[in-house]
């Protein structure tokens, strides 16, 4: 018959139960760790979204699609053009300008209608006071989780009736 010592059997016991509590705080630490690194990386990638849809505001009255040849504005005549281009063309706008939605809202002076123009809306004799707003570009991911809007104040042109006026170009990131 084999003699187990107790004191030897208490020993690896313990030891066990030191190995255990060692290996449980390692891991409850890396999890901590990698859920902070996770938080942060998101965090840095809303910053990021929040400053590409601000270049892509800036830039946006510079595309040539929509701009006025003559000075700093933009053309509404070419409004439903780019909206037309972008759906026929869209694997390339995608690319180019990824998940988001770019909207021009009439501000001043104040229109009759609270419409999304159309071309239905473009052709009717009551243009311009049948438009508010225009959307040039929507791609939306499938699940969204969170929107970023940006926005600022440019000048329209309707060349329609030869006026400049105000409007709102508002950059919608979706995350």
């Amino acid at each position: 018959m084999k003699h187990i010592s107790r004191s030897g059997q208490v020993n690896i016991h313990e030891t066990l139960l030191v190995v255990l509590v060692l290996v449980l705080i390692i891991v409850l630490g890396t999890i901590a760790y990698f859920r902070y690194s996770l938080a942060h990386v998101r965090s840095i990638g809303d910053e990021l979204s929040e400053q590409e849809s601000t270049i892509l505001l800036a830039s946006a009255s510079n595309l040539a699609e929509l701009r006025c040849h003559e000075r700093d504005c933009l053309d509404t005549s070419k409004f439903l053009p780019f909206t037309q281009i972008t759906q026929q063309h869209q694997e390339f706008y995608a690319h180019l300008l990824g998940f988001k939605k770019l909207s021009v809202e009439h501000v001043y002076p104040a229109v009759e209608g609270q419409a999304v123009c159309t071309p239905l809306l473009y052709n009717q004799d009551a243009y311009p006071q049948n438009c508010k707003s225009w959307t040039l570009y929507d791609h939306q991911p499938r699940t969204v989780k969170k929107q970023v809007k940006v926005s600022t104040y440019v000048s329209l042109y309707l060349p329609e009736i030869g006026e400049y006026r105000i409007g709102r170009l508002e950059v919608t990131a979706y995350a």
